[in-house]
């Protein structure tokens, strides 16, 4: 099985190209990443799990614990859906679910890759484009 660095040590500054999904537990989340790497061919530096408060670190919801650029990037993000999702992802982080990050390639594989992730019990599952955010497969409650 690949070994995953949990964490990288910069900002989850922008989403952009990346497909994010709650997962309820490290377990879920495991299973879905290594199909994802088996499925989607990605390279292990494609994927990344955030976890409790290392998790919280990097996504950095407020900019606060990475300075003035940050809380700038954060403050121009209030315009975006992207905010109101860091903020949810946030509070997933802190009740002890799991997010996995993957860098996308393109559309179409964000679209195959979120119904894989849907069969791992993935929820909140959102594409962001370039100039677009993209839930294709949305939880029945949205």
């Amino acid at each position: 099985m690949t070994d995953i660095t949990p964490h990288r040590p910069r900002m989850l500054a922008s989403f952009a190209n990346h497909l994010i999904a709650v997962l309820d537990d490290l377990d879920h989340a495991q299973a879905a990443l290594h199909a994802l790497l088996e499925r989607e061919h990605l390279d292990e530096h494609d994927l990344e799990l955030l976890i409790g408060e290392t998790g919280e670190a990097r996504l950095d919801f407020s900019g606060e614990r990475h300075g003035l650029l940050a809380r700038l990037r954060r403050s121009v993000q209030k315009l975006t859906d992207e905010y109101e999702h860091a903020r949810l992802y946030e509070l997933e982080l802190s009740s002890g679910h799991v997010l996995l990050v993957v860098h996308v390639h393109h559309e179409a594989q964000a679209r195959r890759m979120c119904h894989l992730l849907r069969r791992y019990g993935g929820h909140f599952i959102h594409y962001y484009g370039p100039l677009l955010t993209e839930s294709f497969c949305p939880d029945p409650e949205e």
